[in-house]
């Protein structure tokens, strides 16, 4: 059960990270073209036209890279989430079979976005290299931020899956939620240039220690204090635990409402 449970959830990734670019000329392209298309973009406007500077104690001078270290994370976990919001009402007919394991679907565009992330994450490697600003010491590091990562993603998305079948304004209000919890988190600015009263609430967002433990891997960094990532754990622990019971408590009437 558990070897066809997997190997569902392959295809079921497969599929949706080649439906991300069906029909297109350049097609699995894009997924490298588009992130050195960010990459490029942030390099022209922030380093070359702005001269914008990171803040004192970053481990960057090139606020490009700065930003995209913060990017990295944001754009898998906002991906994800939107993505496995209509996971269920997208797939009503494979939904409706009884037997049909339906939250291998909220899995497979969380982990295919995860995949996007990853090819992301070389062409970042390689553009650290050139640059200069490669450092091996830290990458292991991602081994406890992506875990997090995925359990955070993927508890948030069973939520919001569930509701969407039967509040089907999920998707839109989800977008404007997300759009606000970017701007709360430190990616295009440093926590450090943060006022205190505002910064103290801004180390409770979750996705506060996740991008400093990206930075922190990809620049060649130390693990935070474990204390800074308390946030990060209990909100990811919560999330997938709550996401997973909600979702299996309201799948025996899925079939009934898509």
């Amino acid at each position: 059960m558990l070897r066809h449970s997997l190997f569902l959830l392959g295809e079921f990734t497969r599929r949706d990270f080649k439906g991300r670019y069906a029909g297109s000329v350049m097609g699995f392209l894009w997924s490298f073209v588009q992130p050195l298309w960010s990459l490029a973009l942030f390099t022209f406007l922030f380093s070359t036209i702005m001269k914008v500077s990171p803040g004192i104690g970053e481990r960057t001078e090139n606020f490009a890279i700065f930003l995209f270290c913060g990017l990295l994370p944001w754009m898998a976990v906002q991906e994800g989430i939107i993505r496995a919001t209509t996971a269920i009402t997208e797939n009503a007919t494979l939904v409706k079979k009884m037997s049909f394991p339906s939250g291998l679907l909220v899995w497979a565009v969380v982990l295919a976005a995860l995949l996007h992330e990853a090819i992301a994450l070389g062409l970042f490697l390689v553009v650290l290299g050139v640059t200069g600003e490669l450092s091996l010491s830290g990458l292991w590091i991602l081994l406890i931020a992506v875990p997090l990562q995925i359990a955070l993603t993927a508890g948030l998305g069973f939520l919001a899956a569930a509701i969407n079948v039967f509040f089907r304004d999920t998707a839109q209000i989800n977008s404007m939620l997300l759009q606000g919890w970017f701007y709360l988190t430190p990616i295009v600015y440093p926590l450090s240039l943060v006022p205190d009263r505002f910064g103290k609430y801004l180390a409770l967002n979750p996705l506060t220690p996740l991008v400093t433990l990206y930075r922190e891997a990809l620049l060649g960094g130390t693990m935070p204090p474990l204390g800074t990532l308390t946030p990060l754990l209990i909100t990811s622990a919560l999330a997938l635990v709550i996401g997973i019971v909600v979702f299996r408590r309201l799948k025996p009437v899925f079939a009934d409402e898509i």
